[in-house]
């Protein structure tokens, strides 16, 4: 029985390896790209960069039509970083609701005040129309006076997305002839001073520990590693049809963890429990104690 648990748990540590925050690039990947090649989805996560300065000459759209550079929008305040497309139907749209819950759990002055939020467009085709329906729609839910100031939606061409991409090691995939994406869910706090500070990687973000990064970033002060395995980009969202897919390596990556959990939790309740002793071969061997013994029976 010891040997079968060594083995799980030897086995659990394998797979905790295999999805831990370490990224190797795909053979064909061009340095400076934030994009993975050919098929390979099972590369897609987010790498955690902490301390990362990232440049100030990475230009983009906002929703208004006017360039602002990196060197502006991660300037003033601490910022919010979060790399979706606005077509999205799947885990984009997750991500911004869950933030909104998120931000309206803060102080009613926080956005613009005590930090921005940045919102870019990984898809090159969508355009500043799209990106002022995307930031109207949060500003009617987050609903907060004055707060379109600290709220950026960007677009941008494929250069700079992949170079801001590649900066804070967001990895995701466009199919280029389908054109669908396939990303990883996740925010990035930035500094003033534009270094990456900290990483929650998620779908859902805490109200505390995320105002605390924010404090943090606002003093220059790098936060902790987010060490939880990485189980999102699970799904592949079509940006023309909004059709989901399961992304298979993933998803099977998730399912064999799930189960090897389970299995490592029933061993454990059964050797506890007392009805799962082992049941005597036979009349004689039952009334023997451990020691060869003859034991009564007691009534």
């Amino acid at each position: 029985m010891r040997k079968l648990l060594g083995t799980l748990l030897a086995t659990l540590s394998l797979v905790a390896l295999g999805t831990a925050q370490f990224y190797s690039p795909p053979k064909g990947v061009v340095p400076g790209s934030g994009r993975i090649p050919s098929a390979a989805p099972a590369s897609i996560r987010i790498d955690q960069r902490l301390g990362m300065v990232v440049s100030p000459d990475i230009e983009f759209t906002d929703s208004s039509g006017q360039k602002k550079t990196t060197g502006e929008l991660f300037s003033k305040r601490p910022a919010i970083l979060l790399m979706v497309f606005y077509k999205c139907t799947g885990v984009c749209t997750i991500e911004l609701q869950n933030l909104q819950k998120t931000l309206r759990g803060l102080k009613k002055d926080d956005v613009g005040e005590l930090y921005d939020l940045v919102v870019v467009s990984i898809d090159p085709d969508e355009t500043p129309e799209l990106a002022t329906i995307k930031k109207e729609e949060f500003l009617k839910v987050y609903d907060r006076e004055g707060a379109e100031k600290g709220m950026h939606f960007m677009v941008g061409d494929k250069k700079n997305i992949d170079r801001l991409a590649d900066e804070v090691g967001f990895r995701f995939y466009q199919d280029p002839e389908s054109l669908a994406i396939t990303h990883p869910a996740g925010i990035m706090v930035i500094s003033p001073q534009r270094m990456v500070t900290r990483y929650f990687l998620d779908q859902e973000y805490q109200a505390r520990p995320l105002l605390e990064s924010l404090k943090d970033a606002r003093d220059e002060k790098v936060g902790v590693r987010d060490d939880r395995p990485f189980f999102m980009a699970c799904i592949n969202v079509d940006p023309l049809t909004g059709q989901r897919s399961l992304n298979v390596m993933n998803t099977v990556k998730t399912g064999f963890v799930a189960t090897v959990i389970v299995l490592l939790a029933s061993i454990i309740l059964m050797n506890r429990n007392p009805k799962y002793k082992r049941v005597p071969l036979n009349k004689e061997t039952a009334d023997l104690d451990p020691n060869g013994q003859a034991t009564e029976e007691k009534n």
